[in-house]
């Protein structure tokens, strides 16, 4: 424990499995700790900091900080936030909470009460930030720049995966209505046979209680006669994701919803064009015709048209992936988010003192 003394930061990141918002947390904790020393309460192995348990926690936070008025707790969940509050209101911590949120939604009754306990929110857009409040900053989430970079040989990671063609279609994410997946399968069938130096990869968990969901959408695949060439490559570790976007060549996000959606930057930050919905972060990130494209939500119609333009020129395809890596290593990248969000600390502890 004495080796926490010092730390003023805690980081949590609770959830049985490695989610979007741990690998958020994953990609940010390096940076964090070059700015102001943490410690990251998680069940998970982490590479770059030695996770604690809440109790390891709890000690922590019942001792006042000796150089700053309050520790700060940070928290990206619902869960989260509710062991944050416990320590500060049942076990009166002398700390103060901070809450990154996301949604683009209005949060149901008890959501709305713990983000009432919060001291400060960070919105990860400006569409976010209208629907909570107490909002210090808008900061969008960030990509490492240092693990998302473009392959040396895009055609030799290609070739790598030992699949059809000379270019490499993806969508990434879970498997489910929510995330357009039957949209891009939709799309693929009506465009693949138009193009055949283009395969579709499809990466992602299937959702619980969606099994039948994936099994109609594979039906479609097999009744098209592409099965070969439309490929379920299930899920893929954080590990993995650097070196399977530098092998593709277009990007994919049809979501319907879509909170942030940090995939399209990850791809983008690997030179990868996107096609996505009018969704999350998209609008924000992407510039039609320049880095990619952008369509209305849920609109196949649109999605296709889209597709089939991008598609058309190929040879474009690696102009635009440089444009979108250099839109997302200048004002997206990991480093900076981080700076952003201890920025945000400062302000507090400054106030405060």
């Amino acid at each position: 424990m004495s080796e926490l003394t010092g730390v003023n930061l805690i980081v949590t990141d609770l959830h049985h499995r490695i989610t979007g918002v741990s690998a958020t947390v994953r990609t940010l904790v390096p940076y964090m700790k070059a700015e102001e020393p943490l410690a990251l309460v998680s069940t998970h192995p982490h590479s770059d900091a030695t996770p604690i348990g809440l109790l390891a926690a709890l000690k922590l936070c019942l001792k006042r900080s000796p150089n700053k008025p309050f520790r700060i707790w940070h928290v990206r969940r619902n869960n989260e936030m509710l062991w944050a509050l416990v320590f500060k209101h049942l076990f009166r911590c002398p700390i103060k909470l901070v809450m990154t949120s996301c949604a683009l939604r209005r949060h149901s009754w008890f959501p709305r009460k713990l983000l009432g306990g919060m001291d400060a929110i960070i919105a990860t857009s400006a569409a976010a930030a209208e629907y909570v409040d107490h909002v210090a900053a808008t900061i969008p989430h960030g990509v490492d720049c240092q693990r998302f970079r473009p392959a040396m040989n895009r055609a030799a990671a290609w070739n790598k995966l030992g699949l059809p063609g000379k270019f490499g279609i993806s969508v990434c994410g879970r498997i489910r209505p929510e995330k357009g997946t039957d949209l891009f399968v939709d799309a693929m069938i009506r465009l693949l046979p138009e193009f055949p130096e283009f395969t579709a990869c499809i990466v992602g968990r299937v959702s619980p209680g969606f099994e039948s969901f994936q099994k109609r959408l594979k039906q479609r695949v097999e009744s098209a006669g592409l099965a070969g060439r439309i490929v379920w490559m299930g899920e893929r570790g954080y590990e993995q994701m650097p070196e399977f976007h530098g092998a593709m060549s277009l990007c994919v996000a049809p979501a319907r919803y879509e909170g942030f959606g940090l995939v399209p930057l990850e791809a983008m930050a690997c030179g990868v064009p996107v096609v996505a919905s009018r969704t999350g972060c998209y609008p924000d990130v992407i510039l039609p015709g320049e880095n990619g494209e952008l369509v209305p939500c849920n609109d196949p119609a649109a999605l296709e048209e889209a597709l089939q333009r991008v598609m058309s020129s190929p040879n474009r395809l690696f102009e635009m992936g440089e444009s979108g890596c250099a839109r997302v290593r200048e004002q997206f990248s990991a480093e900076l988010e981080a700076r952003r969000i201890v920025d945000v600390y400062h302000r507090m502890w400054a106030k405060a003192a």
